[in-house]
């Protein structure tokens, strides 16, 4: 008989929050019953390590229960032990997502007639890591799971292995495979036996390893819970050319963005927020997902274009306005959009005053420099503004290439309005865009378009709100400044201005209009070094990243120095 044997944690299955020193400082921002004192947090924290770490110098077969038997901190606000041991166990499950790729190796191995054996050095019960690997797709009728805590053996001396020998009555390790993560217990050991062993190592990303590897806060670790939730996304899915860019550069800038609007506009009295037609789209569903934190913010998705605000009906679009509740005489509300010069507000503002309604504000990711149009200073928040990147040699490339976050990190597919209709009931209809409905004109912004637009757009969305809804169970959003301004902000501008190949590979699905050209050219091209040196990217949009996404490493990391000088 083969076997086959699989390490769980870290090999089969990775925590969303990344490293088990983070999972207890998620743990402990759910432990209180009601907010403590960061230095309590952190104690606690601490405590609960040590009584683990105190039982495993006596006696490294222990259970959960022994460790919060063990456990002396205690503070006013703490939840019960018992509460606490139940809480862990839950939290474990609500963390841990598969990796696809080694399911479909226990997968592979199982046909080839394999005996599959999952093995871990843990606290925690074999019936309750069974019933997680079975929801996750792993363990079947017929497969056997061993847990050092119930065996009274480990892996890290090859104690755990030997007990399996007996159990399963195996007369020698010859034909038994072990994969596992840690180089000790999954490796070494076991090979000193015989067993035949892989080493795993599921990568961090060189945006989630900087952002890991670089956090030197004392208290919660935001930064390498904010690299596992990216990390555990690539993981737990199948590989695309666009998941990288997603989970590092789009989701932590649209869930801090987000986030940070709805706190602004609910500490600002605002009841309202209404979320832009079209490019806002994306942002709208994350703002639902945050809608369960602000419940008395009333979240909705607005149907207007400058062109209907413009040239559409007035009539119909001041009662498109009633009927949504932007026009209003008593309540503060505010729109949100990714990218504006302040037209759509003052267009606004100026239908509102006319008809004797309130003002309104404005959130938005970047404010285009404009003298043009007569908002008020105060109504408009921005995130940052052009005129600032121009100014600033390492922000100045974000305006030049505005259609990534405009159009491609929001791929839609929404309808665009052109006008409002008034019907029988009285009740405003907003008019659609149906004159050009190819693949092209379809998700066209300005001068550029998506291959494959449809597709993308349904990954965009997974991703995006995976990453969200993971920010939230672990509780990061209460960290939203922390996030966009040291990781997420940065991140984007460290992009622009040095494009990783691991990230520029998914702009080869962009092309723009190139009036040299009389043409659509790739934003980037994927080429070989010899085409490079023919053309040196002049038949791309983006330069720069033709060139990071198609110059070896070694070359790369040349031409990054330089460029740094």
């Amino acid at each position: 008989m083969k076997i086959s044997s699989f390490d769980i944690f870290d090999t089969c299955l990775v925590r969303k929050c990344g490293t088990p020193e983070n999972f207890f400082d998620v743990f402990s921002l759910r432990a209180f019953n009601q907010e403590p004192p960061e230095w309590a947090r952190q104690e606690f924290v601490a405590a609960r390590r040590l009584t683990e770490q105190k039982l495993w110098n006596e006696n490294p077969y222990y259970t959960l229960q022994d460790i919060w038997e063990e456990m002396e901190w205690s503070h006013q606000f703490l939840k019960s032990k018992k509460e606490l041991c139940q809480m862990e166990q839950e939290l474990e499950r609500e963390m841990l997502v598969p990796v696809l790729s080694m399911r479909d190796k226990v997968n592979e191995c199982r046909k080839q007639g394999d005996k599959i054996i999952f093995i871990s050095d843990m606290y925690l019960s074999s019936e309750f890591l069974i019933d997680i690997m079975r929801i996750h797709g792993f363990y079947q009728d017929g497969d056997a799971l061993y847990v050092s805590c119930e065996c009274n053996a480990a892996k890290y001396d090859g104690g755990l292995f030997r007990y399996v020998q007996q159990n399963e009555g195996l007369k020698s390790f010859r034909h038994w495979h072990h994969y596992g993560d840690n180089k000790q217990g999954d490796y070494k050991a076991p090979k000193k036996l015989g067993i035949q062993c892989t080493l795993i190592n599921h990568e961090y990303t060189p945006y989630q390893k900087q952002w890991k590897d670089n956090d030197y806060t004392s208290g919660t670790k935001v930064s390498s819970i904010v690299a596992g939730i990216s990390r555990a996304i690539c993981h737990s899915r199948l590989y695309n050319t666009h998941l990288p860019f997603l989970t590092d550069i789009v989701s932590p800038l649209y869930a801090s963005f987000v986030y940070r609007v709805m706190k602004d506009a609910t500490d600002k009295g605002i009841s309202k927020l209404f979320f832009c037609a079209r490019d806002a789209y994306m942002i709208y569903q994350v703002a639902l997902k945050y809608k369960q934190i602000f419940p008395a913010l009333e979240i909705k998705y607005l149907l207007i274009s400058q062109k209907s605000l413009y040239n559409g009906n007035r009539e119909a679009c001041l009662q498109y306005l009633l009927q949504e509740g932007v026009a209003t005489k008593t309540e503060k509300v505010a729109i949100v959009d990714i990218r504006s010069s302040g037209k759509t507000i003052s267009i606004l503002n100026k239908i509102l005053e006319q008809n004797g309604y309130r003002r309104i504000n404005e959130y938005l990711f970047e404010l285009i420099s404009s003298m043009n149009y007569p908002y008020v200073g105060d109504e408009i928040y921005s995130e940052w503004q052009d005129v600032y990147a121009k100014f600033n040699p390492c922000c100045s490339r974000i305006a030049s290439y505005w259609q990534l976050y405009e159009m491609f990190f929001s791929i839609h597919n929404q309808q665009r309005t052109i006008d409002y209709i008034l019907k029988k009931d009285g009740k405003a209809y907003p008019v659609f865009d149906t004159g050009n409905q190819s693949d092209i004109e379809e998700k066209k912004v300005g001068n550029a378009y998506v291959l494959d637009s449809i597709k993308w757009e349904k990954i965009h969305n997974d991703v995006v709100l995976a990453f969200v809804e993971s920010y939230i169970s672990t509780k990061m959003y209460r960290y939203s400044d922390m996030v966009y301004n040291k990781i997420a902000m940065p991140t984007f501008i460290k992009f622009m201005e040095f494009p990783y190949k691991e990230y520029a590979i998914a702009l080869t699905d962009i092309r723009v209009y190139s009036n040299t050209h009389g043409k659509y050219i790739p934003y980037v091209k994927d080429e070989t070094c010899l085409q490079l040196l023919k053309t040196r990217g002049s038949d791309t949009y983006w330069k720069r990243a033709t060139k990071m996404l198609c110059l070896p490493k070694l070359i790369m990391k040349c031409y990054l120095l330089i460029k740094q000088l």
